[in-house]
């Protein structure tokens, strides 16, 4: 199995990644979702203070690659047949040493400037997102504090999204191309890091 992982700050663009997805017939499973999940499941609103405390959480109850040990067993358990799995959503290097403890992981990184992804945040309107700057600027503090940049700067490929949905959409297409072009290679992945540490 060959996961392919997706990160990026908030309103960067990581959900693009499904409309490629779609193309190749490759599962996605997101790591927002589970905490959205769990969010809710703890019977809390779905607002971006919420699903920031859950994630803070998670982390304090199960370590700091606590959301990717629920995804690994939600892909253990559901998706086990597949041979390549997207994973949208990474958040820490702590996320991605745990994936690659278990399996190959090829990380894309998606980057816009904080601007340009403020404007998208408030244009998507989803219940977690914020239409102040300050929450804005704090929920991105929280997530560098996640360490999600040490893994945006660690990615094997990253895609600039400042223009166009179709733009970000090519990029992700070619790097999607390359990848299963050359899968044996990147399955064989893992095996740098483990030399490298």
């Amino acid at each position: 199995m060959l996961l392919i992982g997706i990160t990026g700050m908030p309103g960067a663009g990581k959900s693009a990644i499904y409309e490629v997805a779609k193309k190749y017939n490759l599962p996605v499973v997101s790591m927002g979702d589970v905490v959205r999940y769990e969010t809710k499941k703890r019977g809390l609103e779905l607002t971006p203070e919420n699903v920031g405390n859950t994630a803070i959480n998670l982390r304090k109850e199960y370590g700091n690659e606590a959301i990717a040990v629920v995804c690994l067993k939600y892909i253990e358990n559901n998706l086990k047949d597949k041979d390549i799995i997207i994973v949208e959503g990474i958040r820490s290097l702590y996320e991605v040493n745990y994936f690659r403890k278990h399996y190959p992981l090829v990380l894309i990184a998606i980057h816009s400037s904080p601007l340009t992804r403020f404007k998208r945040l408030v244009n998507r309107g989803r219940e977690d997102d914020s239409t102040s700057w300050e929450v804005f600027v704090e929920r991105d503090l929280r997530e560098l504090g996640f360490s999600i940049g040490h893994a945006i700067a660690l990615s094997d490929f990253v895609v600039i999204n400042e223009s166009s949905f179709e733009d970000c959409i090519n990029q992700l297409d070619n790097i999607l191309k390359e990848i299963l072009s050359n899968i044996e290679k990147y399955k064989k992945y893992n095996f740098i890091f483990e030399i490298l540490k």
